[in-house]
């Protein structure tokens, strides 16, 4: 999978240059029903989701085409069977450590494309060349949350890269 970020970065150096980058994550906000609280759950109803981070990009600089500073961050996810079906939850995305030095996991639940029980979750953000990069080192917890706003147990992941690391 590593090689497919690769590509896609690579053809983005061939792009001629445009004022604003063209990639797009497919994450969609997770619309919760209104008027319920939050509420842990712990009857085991929800499960963890089964988290890995697959790969982290860092960027290259603006120096060849717009998308060259973007950052790229990929997770996935795999949706154990039971009650709740992939498509009918969102997942939060909470750092619980470490300081976040970009705006790398939106605010409230959010979904990604889902095929079968996973999902592959892309996450971007601008951060300009390596010398001007921060280094990433982040515990994240990562939660299922349903529409009536029940939520989860969170699976824990690490992300963590050097500047200029791909």
């Amino acid at each position: 999978m590593k090689g497919k970020w690769t590509v896609m970065l690579c053809a983005l150096l061939a792009a001629p240059h445009v004022y604003a980058c063209g990639m797009t994550n497919r994450l969609t906000p997770f619309a919760l029903d209104a008027g319920n609280g939050s509420a842990e759950t712990t009857d085991g109803e929800i499960p963890a989701p089964v988290v890995a981070v697959k790969e982290i990009v860092r960027g290259i600089g603006p120096k060849h085409a717009s998308c060259d500073d973007t950052g790229l961050l990929s997770v996935a996810l795999e949706w154990p069977r039971g009650k709740h079906k992939l498509r009918d939850l969102g997942f939060e995305f909470e750092v619980v450590s470490g300081s976040q030095p970009y705006a790398i996991f939106p605010e409230g639940p959010i979904q990604a494309p889902v095929d079968g029980r996973s999902s592959d979750f892309l996450f971007m953000w601008q951060e300009g060349a390596p010398a001007q990069q921060k280094t990433i080192d982040l515990q994240v917890d990562v939660r299922a949350v349903t529409r009536d706003n029940r939520r989860g147990p969170a699976t824990r992941i690490v992300v963590r890269a050097a500047p200029g690391a791909m």
